[in-house]
């Protein structure tokens, strides 16, 4: 069993995005992060070097703030994705960066269509 060590533990917002982003490719019916342009608004499913492009980390009100923007594969049942999504970013972050107060928001930008 591992001892504990004193200190305290500090996680950079990249490393957050990096740990939600790897915990959603992971989940059933998304297909990835995505990235809305501001020039046309145009949607673009982004290459996993880029997950963080599609991850939003912030503090509101003393704990964590998830905002990620999802494509989700056409078919699947969205409210069952994004809750599943959901869990599997609060346990990751629970389990590796000792995060509890979490909270996730899941922005589906796009489907899509095999």
């Amino acid at each position: 069993m591992a001892k504990p060590v004193p200190g305290g533990l500090r996680v950079s917002n990249d490393c957050i995005a990096d740990l939600a982003g790897y915990a959603a490719l992971e989940c059933y019916g998304v297909v990835g992060m995505a990235e809305t342009r501001k020039e046309d608004g145009s949607i673009r499913l982004l290459p996993t070097a880029r997950l963080r492009k599609g991850i939003g980390v912030s503090a509101e009100n003393g704990h964590v703030v998830v905002d990620l923007h999802v494509v989700v594969e056409q078919g699947v049942n969205i409210a069952s994705v994004t809750q599943n999504l959901i869990s599997a970013v609060k346990f990751l972050l629970k389990q590796i960066a000792e995060l509890d107060d979490v909270e996730v928001r899941i922005h589906v930008e796009g489907m899509r269509i095999h």
